[in-house]
Order: C-alpha cells, then sequence, then structure tokens
C-alpha cells in the first residue's frame, strides 16, 4: 500500500468530531506527527491515524454483530468491487481490524490492494478444496487491513466444490474462528450465481447488495432478491440485506426515477446513504488508494464514503434497527 499521511483536519472528517477533539487527544497521549515538505501542519501516518479514530471515534467502542459481510451483485458494472475495497479500508481508518476475501477469479480486489497479477500464493481455492489453513492464505495489506487474495486458478474451484458434502457451508466454517481476530470480515464476489458464491451468502451475517440507479439495474435486482430468498430458505438462514445505491447521477431524470423506484419497492432495504457517480472513485482504484488519502473534504466520493461507512458500522453494531430478509 502506498503510504500516505493525513492532517487533523480530515481525521476529524472521518472520525465525525471536532478538530479540537483530535488536537485535544493528540497532545493528551503525545501522538508525534511528521512533516511534509510543503505542508503547513504536521501530518499523521496510516499508524497514528488509526491509533486517534480508535480513540475519538465513538463507534469502535461499540460491539460489533454483523461482522462477516458481503458485497453482492450477478450483475456486472455495478462497482462493488470499487465500494467493497473504500468501504474495507476507510473501516481501517476509523481503527477497526479488517479480513477481505477476494472470491473472484479475476482478482480486481487483489489489484487494487496491490498484489500482482502473477500472483500464485495461495487463494480460496487451496482453503475449500486442498483444505489448507486459511491463516496462511492470508497476506496483509497495510496496518488493519489483511487479504485472502485470488487468481484465476480460481475458476477451477465449482466443480470440486460441487462434490463436497454441505457444499454452501464450506466457508462459513472456516471464517467462523476468524471472527475473534477480525472486527469486520468483508467478502468481494464475481457477477455469477455460482456455488462459491452461494457460499458467501451463506457465510454472511449482512449482504451488501450494490446496485446501479439504471432501469436495467432495477430489473436486474428483482430478480436477485428472488434467488437470495431462494437460498436463504433452503439453506434456513436469516441474514440482513441492505442495498446500496451507487453510481446516482443527481441530474439525470432516469436516475431520480429509479431510486425513487428502490425506496419505494425495497424500502424496508436501501440505504439512506446514495454513493454519487464520481471520477474520484476511479481515481481511487487506478491509484490503489483509499478515496480519503486524496480526495479533498468536498469531494462527492469522499463525502459518500464518509457517510456510506458510518451507517454501515451502526447497522452493523445494531442489527435489530435493520429488517430481515426472511
Amino acid at each position: 500500500m502506498t503510504e500516505f499521511f493525513f492532517n487533523q483536519a480530515k481525521i476529524a472528517a472521518i472520525s465525525g468530531v471536532s478538530t479540537k477533539t483530535i488536537s485535544r487527544y493528540i497532545a493528551e497521549n503525545n501522538i508525534k506527527g511528521v512533516t511534509i515538505e510543503g505542508a503547513h501542519n504536521k501530518k499523521f501516518n496510516i499508524s497514528s491515524i488509526r491509533r486517534i479514530t480508535k480513540g475519538t471515534y465513538s463507534s469502535t467502542k461499540k460491539k460489533v454483530i454483523d461482522k462477516v459481510q458481503v458485497f453482492y451483485n450477478f450483475k456486472g458494472g455495478t462497482g462493488k468491487t470499487s465500494l467493497c475495497y473504500q468501504v474495507a479500508t476507510h473501516l481501517s481508518l476509523l481503527g477497526f481490524k479488517v479480513l477481505t476475501l477476494d472470491l473472484d477469479p479475476q482478482g480486481h480486489l487483489s489489484h487494487m490492494m496491490q498484489i500482482d497479477e502473477s500472483w500464485k500464493g495461495l487463494t480460496i481455492y487451496d482453503v475449500l478444496i486442498h483444505n489448507q489453513p486459511i491463516k496462511e492464505a492470508i497476506v496483509p495489506v497495510f496496518e488493519g487491513v489483511d487479504l485472502l487474495p485470488a487468481n484465476i486458478s480460481m475458476t477451477r474451484i465449482e466443480v470440486p466444490l460441487s462434490t463436497k458434502i454441505k457444499r454452501e457451508e464450506k466457508l462459513r466454517n472456516v471464517l467462523n474462528p476468524l471472527k475473534k481476530e477480525y472486527d469486520f470480515i468483508i467478502m468481494d464476489t464475481n457477477p455469477t450465481i455460482s456455488t462459491l458464491n452461494m457460499n458467501a451468502l451463506v457465510a454472511s451475517d449482512r449482504i451488501n447488495i450494490v446496485c446501479e440507479t439504471h432501469p436495467f439495474s432495477l430489473e436486474g435486482l428483482r430478480v436477485l432478491m428472488q434467488e437470495i430468498e431462494t437460498v436463504c430458505s433452503d439453506m434456513d438462514i436469516s441474514p440482513i440485506m441492505d442495498i446500496i445505491p451507487n453510481k446516482y447521477e443527481i441530474k439525470t431524470a432516469t436516475a431520480q426515477e429509479v431510486l425513487g423506484a428502490l425506496r419505494f419497492e425495497f424500502k424496508s432495504y436501501v440505504l439512506g446513504s446514495v454513493v454519487r457517480k464520481s471520477e474520484d472513485i476511479n481515481v481511487a482504484s487506478k491509484k490503489k488508494l483509499p478515496v480519503a488519502a486524496f480526495c479533498k473534504a468536498k469531494s462527492a466520493a469522499f463525502e459518500d464514503i464518509n457517510d456510506l461507512v458510518p451507517e454501515l458500522i451502526e447497522k452493523s453494531c445494531n442489527p435489530q434497527i435493520s429488517v430481515d430478509i426472511k
């Protein structure tokens, strides 16, 4: 991960507290900043950022109930991998310890986390099919974020996984022991209905469906909801489901109509936070950085991620305020 630094104002912005609160915490705990050439004030590295936010961000003092979460949609191009990356890294900047799992053979999340495309290490294929210990497959990305990477070898997983006894429960069984070590376990999936993705749904406490505010996405969402309900009913599980409106264009009448339809038809599931279409999200993917690392505080991307993540945290700490899909 490319090193980056925050000033006190940026730390205050992501923590949701005043700059004075941040300054006081830094002084009381003797946290040392560094002077960056050209900067007027001292800045703080990732380790210090996490220490400060963990001490000042109120939700880090709550117990996370819904630890295992998946970003899912069987429609491609919804932006779920980008949001998965931004949510995971933003959680770490708020002081949480996060494990990410890349379940897509294309390895887009792994690439964003600076894993080389020629990665030859262990993947979820080795864990589920060859019974390799999952801890041996996990690699550190930067402080607060670990990753189980993916590579093209995972395309072979469907046939051997489908022959396993209780095949849909394999991933849940290997993830359950890790709940003691991580605040959040976040999975990215490829846009298919596969046995591996069914494993991700079964393993999840919360299913985050990323939906473009586009008419075709709305129709696909209806089918997706039915599919998830069928899987959950067949497996006798009751995960919580959220819908995250993404790539919203406020000046487009069609996007407004779709968002209105989402909130009317799926009002129990649609989050209050809406992620607008923003070039900064694309730039963040290219830079392989959280938007907080380079965007200005008034950037639409930073504002939207800074709204989305606290809402997800609040729901994850208080699942009773969400609506069950069953």
